[in-house]
């Protein structure tokens, strides 16, 4: 599950505040486990850090990535729509060009 962010700011502030104390190194002098569990403190707040930043960015590519693929598919209705016009332009040219002959023909 998710870590609250008013949980992950008291660790915060208790690994700030404790300074160079807070460390594996020092906490392995005391104890193994409490330098276990100071490495995994510092380790969430750094994955909390960059998930803070990297979600909203994740959350941005996604709504960048749909609006693209709308854009994507309104432009294939455009150039549908572009040849089909196209098309019937070539046949009235056509048929001009045949109706002149004609005409010239007479």
């Amino acid at each position: 599950g998710k870590v609250p962010p008013h949980n992950i700011e008291a660790a915060r502030a208790i690994k700030e505040g404790m300074g160079e104390d807070f460390s594996e190194a020092v906490m392995k002098k005391k104890s193994g486990a409490a330098a276990g569990l100071c490495v995994w403190v510092i380790n969430i707040i750094m994955y909390y850090d960059v998930v803070v930043t990297v979600e909203p960015k994740r959350q941005a590519l996604k709504e960048a990535e749909e609006t693209l693929a709308a854009a994507n598919t309104k432009l294939a209705e455009v150039k549908a729509l572009v040849k089909e016009l196209d098309d019937k332009l070539a046949v009235l040219i056509r048929e001009n060009e045949k109706a002149t002959a004609e005409k010239e023909a007479v």
